[in-house]
């Protein structure tokens, strides 16, 4: 657990360190959306920023966030009804889930511009990240309410392309795969042996953005 904390704090002051080089040299801010499906929860839509260090033309480092959201509920038909030409069905709710998924990286990015024009080109990512699970659950049938917190180290992946539009801003598209297993510790008492709970949040997914120069 120490060497978990030790790493997250080590995780943290890199990103720092990234944002105070970022003021020193050209810098920009990443704003993007796209879509995640997790391996252990219901895939749905992302948003995120990052603050990116340019050291050239082709080579980045950035710190930044994803926020990912879904809401779910859990259902059972009680009853179908004819009314008219019209058919009714009723449905009682059993449970409520809300997942929250926040991933915190520290990315390097590789462009490859194409050798007609330095405005198109490929790049590929790859980041460390340290990801948080937050699950809220509401179940009616046993009128109870339960919010778990998961957290664990991961790492992402991806490529795709990019096209500048402007002097201070390129738009870009890219295809990710996250890896990750967020864990908490669910022993109860002191002389049980250690029970962890686990998510596993590797899954496929996109973002399309746009970076904008700030410096």
């Amino acid at each position: 657990m120490k060497t978990r904390k030790t790493i997250f704090v080590l995780f943290i002051i890199l990103g720092m360190a990234t944002i105070s080089t970022a003021q020193m040299d050209k810098s920009y801010i990443d704003v993007h959306g796209g879509y995640l499906d997790p391996k252990d929860t219901e895939s749905g839509m992302l948003v995120g920023a990052s603050l990116i260090t340019s050291f050239d033309d082709a080579v980045d480092i950035g710190f930044g966030f994803d926020l990912f959201q879904k809401s779910y509920t859990k259902e059972a038909q009680v009853a179908s009804t004819v009314s008219g030409d019209t058919q009714l069905t009723t449905y009682s709710t059993l449970v409520d889930y809300q997942r929250t998924v926040v991933p915190l990286y520290l990315s390097l990015k590789v462009k490859i511009p194409t050798t007609r024009s330095r405005v198109f080109g490929y790049f590929a990512r790859a980041s460390l990240s340290y990801q948080f699970l937050f699950s809220e659950e509401k179940n009616y049938e046993a009128n109870i309410s339960e919010s778990r917190k998961y957290k664990g180290l991961g790492w992402q992946a991806g490529g795709g392309i990019f096209y500048r539009v402007g002097r201070r801003s390129t738009l870009l598209a890219e295809a990710i795969y996250n890896n990750c297993s967020v864990g908490r510790d669910v022993t109860k008492n002191s002389d049980e042996l250690p029970l962890t709970e686990r998510v596993n949040l590797s899954g496929l997914g996109f973002r399309f953005g746009v970076e904008l120069a700030i410096k």
